[in-house]
């Protein structure tokens, strides 16, 4: 009997057979122990100074084909993207030859010279021209930026397409002038199915992520003396070298970012960290998708000390007002302008071992600058070893983004 129940509790389960039939002990079997654990990633350290390449996306093509009657000057696009066309008429004449889609067309009368400029100047141009009269002389004149002749353009009595593509190597495309010379036969010049668009662009960067992971970044337009805009922020680590994280981006005095505005929250939606080595970020911000690739730059490791930074400095300026600019020995800032922009800050180590300093500022009888300023900044070498205090400062509303030289 007891060996009986024995095999049928087995069939139910094999700790009721251990148990029941005294199998546990040295007879039993013990299964063996789960392997522990992976260890979780060790979180890479962004700390650092980085530098690279930011790449803004493309913005989306704009088309009219011109449909509603509207006396120059008109605006197609929203901002920072619109179009101005000055003098010719958008209208319809009723005569279906005059139209490359829709009943409407842009007509320009002879007169006048109208032109199409442009806010933010685009890298392409594709419209369809013709005359409503064979014989009827015009030119069309496409300009760069810098307004400087692409190419002049000879319409014809049939539509041709034409397209204009400036590559990365070239300047924009700044404005195009269309005139129908008086005199001769009598017509239009007819202009349909305007399209134009920008190519994605590439800007110089650099971002100072402090060891209390704030950062700050300068975007530049070539060297540290030509800034564009400026972001700053807070980021996090997870998994090892995944990096998020928050902030705000800021066109400089006189400057816009891609929406039209001045400033813009920022939200990292993806990166990854390789300590000392690489910092690749993507980033939303101002309507559109930035890309920053950086490499680690080992400047970072000389440390700070408030003695490198302290100096009458001899080269400052704030956006081209020439200013003085001084750090004591207890890293307070002094300085004052040309325009009478006054100064007062402190300067503050972070952690020794990182080429990053706090940076605290007030600006007074600045005019529209006027405020309390937070940010990072760090020494660099320009004639010789820290003979440079960079730094980027923030308030909600503005930045103040600047270099000092010894």
């Amino acid at each position: 009997m007891k060996k009986i129940f024995c095999s049928t509790v087995a069939l139910l389960t094999l700790s009721a057979l251990i148990s029941a039939c005294g199998g546990g002990g040295n007879g039993g079997y013990s299964p063996p122990p789960p392997p522990p654990p992976p260890p979780p990633p060790v979180d890479q350290n962004p700390a650092g100074e980085w530098f690279g390449q930011m790449v803004t996306a493309s913005a989306p093509d704009v088309f009219t084909s011109f449909e509603f009657d509207r006396t120059g000057p008109f605006s197609v696009g929203t901002t920072p993207y619109r179009a101005t066309f000055s003098d010719g008429v958008a209208e319809s004449r009723g005569v279906r030859a005059f139209y490359r889609s829709g009943d409407f067309s842009w007509h320009v009368l002879a007169g006048p010279t109208a032109t199409v400029t442009f806010e933010t100047n685009p890298s392409s141009v594709n419209f369809y021209v013709r005359l409503t009269d064979a014989g009827v002389s015009s030119e069309i004149r496409i300009y760069d930026e810098n307004g400087m002749l692409i190419r002049p353009i000879t319409p014809t009595f049939d539509w041709v397409l034409i397209t204009e593509t400036r590559n990365a190597t070239q300047t924009l495309i700044g404005s195009i002038e269309v005139e129908n010379f008086a005199g001769g036969v009598a017509g239009d010049v007819i202009i349909d199915d305007w399209t134009y668009g920008f190519a994605s662009s590439s800007d110089d960067i650099g971002c100072l992520v402090a060891e209390t992971m704030e950062f700050v970044c300068i975007v530049n337009d070539g060297t540290i003396s030509n800034p564009i805009a400026g972001a700053e922020g807070t980021i996090q680590i997870a998994n090892g070298n995944q990096v998020s994280g928050s902030g705000s981006l800021h066109a400089v005095p006189g400057a816009m970012l891609a929406d039209g505005t001045a400033v813009s929250a920022l939200t990292i939606t993806a990166g990854t960290v390789s300590e000392g080595a690489t910092l690749n970020l993507t980033l939303a911000a101002a309507g559109t998708t930035l890309t920053l690739t950086m490499a680690y730059d080992t400047d970072y490791d000389r440390g700070s000390d408030l003695a490198t930074v302290a100096d009458v400095y001899m080269t400052f300026d704030i956006y081209g007002d020439a200013s003085s600019f001084e750090v004591d020995g207890s890293g307070v800032i002094f300085g004052q302008s040309n325009a009478g922009c006054v100064l007062n800050g402190q300067v503050t180590i972070i952690d020794a071992t990182g080429n990053a300093y706090d940076v605290a500022l007030d600006l007074t009888s600045c005019g529209a600058l006027n405020g309390s300023y937070n940010g990072l900044g760090q020494t660099g070498d320009s004639g010789g070893t820290d003979d440079q205090f960079i730094f980027a400062v923030f308030t909600a509303s503005g930045t103040v983004i600047a270099e000092a030289l010894k």
